[in-house]
This record gives structure tokens, C-alpha cells and sequence, in this order.
């Protein structure tokens, strides 16, 4: 069990853990414990905000915490997110198969094109301006939510998609994630929302958790369209998407909810 979590945060973060004859079983297996992965990052940054908070604006100290999150995480899923909207920005020419056997092509290259540069531009600014609204509004409990759904939602995607290639990341786990290990990645991150809404009397994540669920349906509808399916790079690209629109859609709800 404990090895299992071990091959998890090993495999999500760039936390020096050896690890050896990690087998592609152990991998599958340990699923079940990336949301308690992404609990620890939001746990991490809300230290962070709590020992800087005192000494910095917090717009400085959003800053800092995207540092903290690159170093713990590096570019991974970053990665994924430029090579996803790379493909996703290739116009086609009319023939289904033939775009989408291009489209995967172009997720493989390691060339960055205009499209992936733009997308990670876009993904850091509105993380770093959401960072700076959780710090301000000292709504750090955002942090621990976000960070549990991203990863918990992937887990979804894998569970009821399919891969869009035999060979990667994508195929290791999608389409072999059981309904037991569904249930299971499920219990933190539904605890963690029942929580909050019931003893903290936050309403409104009920919606935004639902609008991420959603917004994750979607998702796997417009891979499949235009991939066939699911890949390490949809999977990373879906993580980070997840942790900016879960915040903006809560803030927002309560936003509009106080000024009816």
C-alpha cells in the first residue's frame, strides 16, 4: 500500500523517490492515490502561502507559489497541455482518419508550435492571477480542492474513455481503470467537498464540482472526436485546465451570488 502511494508521487511529481522495478502493474495500482497526491501539493502551497503570507504582497507571493508548484511538479504536465493544443490547432483537410493520425503526430513532435506556446502563456497568467485572488481573498482551502479534483478527474477520464494510441502513457492506463479503484480515488476528494460545503457552509463548490465534472465530459467527447481517444498528454492537459477553471468557477459563483 505504502509503495503504491510511493510509485504515485513519484510518477505525478519530480520529488526525488527512488524506486526500483517499478513494474507497469505497480502503476496501474497506485492510481488510486493521486488525489491524495494533489491533496499534498495544495497542502504544500497553502505552507507556502502561511509562512510568506506575513512578508509579501500577494501578488508576489502568487508568483512564489508558481515557482513552488514548478518545483515540485516541473513541466509535465505542462508538456502535455502544449503538445495537446498543438494538435488540437491543426486545421484537418476534410479526411477524419487521416487528420487525426496527423494530429497524434504532432502531439509526438518535440517541436513547440504557436499553438502550445500560446496555451501555456495563457495557463500561467491565469494561474498566476487566480493564485493572486485565492491569496487575497484568503481562500487558500481553493488550493487543497483544486489540486485533489485535477488529479482525481484523469482518473475519470481513463475509466470511460478509450486510448487514442497501443503505446504510451495513454494506453498504460486508459481503458484499464476498474470500478473498485473508481470508487476508492473517489472517497478523498467527495469527503474533501462534503466537508467544506457541509461544516464550512461553502455552497457554491457544489456547482463548480459539478462544472468540472461537466467541462471533464467534454473533454473526453472532443478527444475522442479528434484523437480517438485518450493520451498522456490529454490526461496532463485535463489536470491543468482543471486546476485554473475549478477556482475561477467558484469565485465567480460567489461573486454573482452576492451581488444578486
Amino acid at each position: 500500500m505504502f509503495r503504491s502511494f510511493f510509485v504515485a508521487l513519484s510518477f505525478l511529481t519530480i520529488v526525488p523517490i527512488r524506486l526500483n522495478n517499478v513494474t507497469a502493474r505497480e502503476l496501474q495500482s497506485s492510481i488510486i492515490f493521486y488525489p491524495l497526491v494533489g491533496l499534498l501539493e495544495g497542502l504544500f502551497l497553502v505552507l507556502v502561502v502561511y509562512l510568506l503570507n506575513p512578508y509579501f504582497s500577494s501578488f508576489m507571493l502568487s508568483l512564489l507559489l508558481l515557482i513552488s508548484l514548478f518545483l515540485i511538479r516541473g513541466i509535465f504536465h505542462a508538456d502535455g497541455l502544449s503538445d495537446t493544443f498543438d494538435a488540437l490547432f491543426y486545421k484537418g483537410t476534410g479526411d477524419a482518419e487521416q487528420d487525426r493520425l496527423r494530429r497524434l503526430e504532432i502531439m509526438k513532435d518535440s517541436t513547440v508550435g504557436v499553438g502550445g506556446v500560446y496555451a501555456l502563456v495563457l495557463i500561467i497568467l491565469t494561474k498566476l492571477l487566480i493564485f493572486n485572488e485565492i491569496v487575497s481573498q484568503a481562500k487558500n482551502f481553493l488550493l487543497l480542492l483544486s489540486f485533489t479534483l485535477s488529479r482525481f478527474v484523469i482518473i475519470i477520464l481513463m475509466r470511460y474513455s478509450k486510448p487514442a494510441r497501443n503505446t504510451g502513457l495513454g494506453a498504460l492506463f486508459v481503458g484499464k481503470i476498474t470500478t473498485k479503484q473508481l470508487i476508492y480515488s473517489s472517497l478523498l476528494p467527495v469527503v474533501l467537498i462534503l466537508y467544506f460545503i457541509t461544516v464550512k457552509k461553502f455552497f457554491l463548490l457544489f456547482f463548480a464540482f459539478l462544472f468540472i465534472i461537466l467541462f471533464v465530459w467534454y473533454l473526453k467527447s472532443l478527444f475522442e472526436r479528434k484523437f480517438g481517444g485518450i493520451t498522456g498528454d490529454t490526461l496532463g492537459t485535463t489536470i491543468e485546465l482543471t486546476e485554473v477553471l475549478f477556482p475561477l468557477i467558484y469565485l465567480f459563483s460567489e461573486r454573482l451570488w452576492q451581488s444578486i
